[in-house]
């Protein structure tokens, strides 16, 4: 189904599942979560590919273009401040594809067709595989800090656990954003990938007191 969706173009990428706080100062983002707010509507995240974070208009400023795909997001937790500004935690739900961009004053709206949740089809073998990759990781961690380290629990569902170490591995924004496009094989294999290269950076023997690991800092 096609819509029309207001557009929060930024320099970071949201998930489904994940969470993002935002500082809502512009007065044209302003008039868009209070609105958002009033119909209790989302809103769209997506990554800038061109032009700037900044308000048209400015000396300089490039209107900012955004990548096809991004991410619907729903106000979880807003306070307004006195001079009008919000605070606000908004929650990834579900993918979209911009068709068009339908306005871009006084904030840009798109016509937006939502995709489909990834198939977990045939993806069995792929999620074995980077359980396992993520245990060992943390594994080699543990013995490279000589700190017992109890890995968090992954979800039991394919593409949730898919997306929260997409959004968890420090890797550069390209890169994130191709997995967010990704279909749900292609990102676990990456994933996969990702890790084992930050795996093979660890050190096998134990590290002295305070020298950390290399690789450390690739989850967050």
């Amino acid at each position: 189904m096609i819509h029309q969706l207001p557009l929060f173009p930024l320099g970071t990428i949201l998930f489904p599942g994940a969470t993002l706080n935002l500082h809502i100062f512009e007065e044209r983002y302003r008039l868009m979560i209070g609105r958002c707010l009033e119909t209790g509507s989302p809103f769209g995240v997506v990554l800038i590919r061109e032009g700037d974070e900044v308000e048209e208009g400015r000396i300089g400023a490039r209107p900012a273009e955004p990548y096809p795909v991004g991410t619907l997001a729903r106000i979880s937790a807003n306070v307004r401040l006195e001079d009008g500004r919000y605070l606000l935690t908004a929650v990834g739900t579900a993918r979209f594809h911009i068709e068009s961009i339908v306005q871009r004053t006084p904030y840009m709206v798109a016509s937006v067709s939502e995709l489909p949740e990834p198939s977990a089809v045939g993806a069995g073998a792929a999620v074995r595989e980077l359980r396992a990759t993520y245990t060992r990781y943390w594994q080699a961690v543990a013995v490279a800090t000589g700190v017992p380290v109890e890995a968090e629990e992954l979800p039991a569902d394919p593409t949730e656990l898919a997306y929260q170490l997409a959004d968890r591995l420090q890797v550069n924004l390209a890169r994130k954003q191709r997995w967010l496009e990704a279909d749900l094989l292609t990102l676990l294999q990456e994933l996969n990938a990702n890790l084992r290269a930050e795996l093979a950076l660890l050190p096998v023997e134990r590290r002295g007191p305070g020298e950390g690991p290399s690789g450390m800092g690739s989850l967050n």
